[in-house]
């Protein structure tokens, strides 16, 4: 059996998990290929105007995968953290492209993993009726959920090393690191495809900066840093970028020279992260500049290149003069 797997959304943060464990059982797994101009026309195409970008992109990988795998693997990833959720457009994800695509029921596998209130029992469950999918030897799914969890460790600490998505995917080599550097904050699906977000990374680097994301942070620190708040969000994802930022800003460290946070036109939780973030970095270091980049179908990559220039003469400003500035006292 072909086992289509769309690049876009949770696609980076699971590759290695996804992939190993349908190996494991057998499965002949094919990955929609990079983001490119035919696969963002087709989910503009198909997409409504009220989803975000990212999931117009999800729908272009979907909808490139038709005609060519048996079934769409598209699991309802409703959380893997406990006490937590992951976004809205997520849990809908498997309704939405077998209902737009007219597809039936059986060519999209959707089985929910859930640790929202079962923990590790209901991760082991979710992923007990995926592979129920292929082989009804609970052994054999077993076997193959704990490779896949190894492999997914090493994943996560190759990120956590420095490594992109795109690195280990699609076998990119890594960018030397710089002394300066940059915390870019965002979703995942948004810092890990290059074409979708104008090679951002790349950019960045090119003005003299190496960049640190959420993927990089270890989460035991995200989550201390996180206590922060006195109420954490409903969204994972939204919970690390914001322990990202506040890890940087508890515990000061002089290669990091400001924040860019970039997020997609039409994302509710980004509208909220990104307005806690921008408040806390101006409350708790002045000093360090905050740039938030909105990002759409229509974004120009001129306009983008403009912006991430100025930011960086404002660091490189602030830092030459940062030992005489002066905070603005707190109001009375």
């Amino acid at each position: 059996m072909r086992v289509g797997i769309p690049r876009g959304l949770l696609f980076y943060r699971f590759f290695a998990l996804w992939k190993t464990f349908l190996e494991e059982l057998g499965v002949e797994v094919v990955v929609s290929p990079p983001s490119n101009k035919a696969i963002i026309q087709h989910g503009l195409v198909y997409g409504v105007e009220e989803i975000c970008f990212p999931v117009k992109v999800f729908l272009g990988h979907a909808y490139a995968l038709l005609g060519k795998v048996d079934v769409l693997f598209i699991p309802r990833m409703v959380s893997f953290y406990k006490g937590e959720y992951n976004c809205p457009k997520i849990l809908g994800l498997p309704d939405l492209v077998r209902n737009l695509f007219w597809l039936e029921k059986d060519a999209v596998i959707d089985d929910e993993v859930n640790m929202r209130d079962r923990g590790i029992r209901g991760w082991w469950e979710g992923f007990l009726n995926l592979g129920r999918r292929f082989t009804e030897n609970e052994r054999k799914i077993a076997r193959a959920l704990r490779r896949a969890e190894e492999a997914h460790r090493l994943y996560r600490r190759k990120l956590g090393e420095g490594y992109f998505p795109e690195n280990l995917i699609d076998g990119r080599p890594p960018l030397p690191p710089k002394e300066k550097k940059v915390v870019l904050l965002g979703h995942p699906y948004l810092l890990s495809d290059s074409y979708i977000n104008m090679n951002i990374v790349r950019k960045i680097y090119d003005l003299g900066y190496s960049v640190i994301t959420s993927d990089m942070v270890p989460e035991e620190r995200i989550r201390k840093a996180l206590r922060t708040l006195p109420k954490a969000s409903f969204w994972t994802i939204s919970n690390e970028i914001v322990g990202t930022a506040f890890a940087f800003l508890e515990k000061e460290d002089p290669s990091v020279r400001g924040f860019v946070h970039l997020v997609s036109f039409e994302c509710g939780p980004d509208s909220l992260v990104g307005e806690v973030v921008e408040r806390y970095v101006k409350r708790k270091k002045r000093s360090l500049p905050y740039l938030r980049l909105e990002i759409d179908e229509h974004t120009g990559e001129a306009g983008l290149v403009t912006r991430l220039e100025a930011f960086v003469d404002m660091m490189e400003w602030r830092n030459a003069h940062h030992a005489s500035y002066v905070p603005t006292p707190p109001a009375p």
